[in-house]
């Protein structure tokens, strides 16, 4: 009776630690990332964009944005847009409903950008925009 019980105890354990190696060994996937780097991106890639800009060079608005700058290239692409100037602005972001493209520097064609679809980073750069946004003054196009 013992070495049936010594049999089987054995072979339990066999079977116990060969699960436990494989468990142990295998790659859990934890799905897509949060956030991917980009050169080549669109603000009009985004639904209802809100833009924050440090400095904004040569890019094209798309209707119906609201945006928040600092400095700006070119005045004339700011002409009939919703803008509040906003001394205090660092860094340089677009927000969508779903997702955000932060800049690495300034807001200009094929600068080097990060889409991140990360709900923590986005509600907090909805909290800047908005905060921004309240202390920004309406655009007049007699400065600067």
């Amino acid at each position: 009776m013992d070495i049936i019980a010594f049999i089987f105890g054995f072979i339990i354990g066999v079977v116990v630690v060969a699960l436990a190696i494989e468990l142990g060994m295998k790659k859990f996937s934890h799905g897509q990332p949060g956030s991917r780097p980009t050169h080549k991106w669109t603000i009009n890639e985004l639904k209802n964009p809100r833009i924050i800009a440090e400095y904004m060079g040569d890019i094209d608005i798309p209707k119906g944005a609201k945006v928040v700058v600092n400095q700006y290239k070119d005045e004339s692409k700011l002409h009939g847009h919703n803008v509040r100037k906003h001394s205090g602005i660092r860094g340089n972001f677009v927000l969508g409903t779903d997702r955000a493209l932060i800049i690495a520097g300034p807001l200009q064609k094929e600068e080097l950008g990060i889409w991140t679809i990360e709900k923590s980073t986005i509600n907090k750069l909805e909290e800047y925009f908005e905060d921004s946004w309240d202390k920004g003054a309406k655009l007049t196009f007699k400065e600067q």
